[in-house]
């Protein structure tokens, strides 16, 4: 199904474009630098106003990606959160500046790794600064957006989404910050995240309990805003553009005599790069949902004809090369840009071809603030 048939659905003139931001910690750093680069040329071509918000009818983001995604649909440039991760890292992860041995810590004292606090006010100052009143909703955002999140309370995924289709006003009344603090919650390096607001206008309350980073559910969140697209928009699968960044690889490989591998080899802190548990997932998932929108896009062995448009970058690590979710050091901060440059020299040109070379269509949400 195609054009306007009803509000909330979405025309087929032009491809429908989305762009999907996976998670992974400071590794966000890779797809917000390649990002900066493509909107620093647009606002060459189309003036110091273009935003990639305008070019894009739907933003996905899990964890980093999430707090990247949000700020970009709030029309911050790129740059502005690159300079977000880049200028305080180490206000965000701190632990590393001291040393490994406060991970063993918490883990025995059965404690987060890090506070958010840093990271909250962090984000209370970008993205307040989007509105008038400084209460910045998820409502405020100028394209859709899909940010994905577990529910541990409930022990349900939770989605949220601005007002862009019908029967979906449950969360733009959400505050931004709240909803990209939800999402990057990732277990043991932060607590479960709570929050109540009220809703504009009105006295009523609302409060989500224990919610935990988003990657549980879609580290690589393109096929939820694939299936929010075809679903809930009403969008054709042919008419549809998908753009999809990942934030670095590191295969999971391991020569270890099982026997070796119990709960302390999985869930040791101390490992040089990170929780091998949750690196093993979350790059397994990201690369499974890669697989299967691959092979919606041309079929088995890739020979059908293409179903759809979709495009996925993604680095690959170099053996030694893994950077961990929490490492802000002066040499990862090198790599990750190097590896972002080399990405744009690699791909700018085709991601502006594909995608950049007209905006979105109009996007007029179905609930207003």
């Amino acid at each position: 199904m195609s054009g306007v048939q009803q509000k909330g659905c979405v025309s087929g003139k032009k491809k429908f474009k989305i762009l999907s931001i996976d998670g992974g910690g400071i590794r966000g750093i890779i797809p917000c630098k390649l990002l900066t680069d493509l909107e620093s040329e647009l606002m060459k071509r189309d003036g110091e106003n273009a935003r990639l918000a305008d070019y894009f009818d739907l933003i996905c983001g899990t964890s980093t990606g999430g707090i990247i995604a949000i700020g970009l649909a709030l029309g911050l440039t790129a740059k502005e959160i690159l300079n977000l991760y880049e200028e305080n890292g180490n206000d965000i992860f701190p632990g590393k500046r001291r040393t490994m041995l406060n991970k063993l810590h918490c883990f025995f004292t059965n404690k987060p790794f890090y506070s958010r606090n840093q990271l909250k006010a962090l984000l209370q100052q970008t993205y307040n600064k989007c509105t008038r009143d400084g209460d910045t909703r998820l409502g405020h955002a100028k394209t859709r957006l899909v940010i994905p999140t577990y529910n541990a309370e409930h022990g349900k995924i939770h989605v949220f989404k601005t007002a862009h289709a019908e029967g979906i006003f449950r969360d733009y009344q959400i505050p931004a910050v709240d909803a990209a603090l939800s999402t990057a919650a990732a277990p043991a390096y932060f607590e479960p995240y709570s929050f109540t607001y009220t809703n504009k206008g009105t006295s009523d309350k609302q409060t989500f309990n224990n919610l935990v980073d988003g990657g549980l559910v879609a580290n690589n969140p393109a096929y939820i805003g694939l299936i929010e697209a075809t679903e809930a928009l009403k969008v054709s699968l042919h008419e549809i553009s998908l753009l999809s960044l990942g934030t670095g690889l590191d295969n999971f490989t391991t020569r270890i005599h099982p026997k070796k591998m119990g709960p302390r080899y999985w869930t040791n802190p101390l490992n040089k790069n990170g929780i091998r548990l949750y690196n093993a997932m979350a790059s397994a998932q990201s690369e499974d949902i890669d697989n299967k929108l691959s092979l919606l896009k041309r079929g088995v062995a890739g020979c059908h004809q293409e179903s759809f448009e979709y495009f996925r970058i993604q680095y690959t690590f170099n053996k030694g090369e893994a950077i961990d979710l929490d490492d802000t050091s002066n040499h990862a901060l090198t790599i990750m840009n190097s590896i972002a440059q080399q990405l744009f020299r690699t791909h700018g040109a085709e991601i502006e071809r594909r995608f950049l070379q007209e905006k979105k269509n109009d996007f007029q949400p179905l609930k207003t603030l």
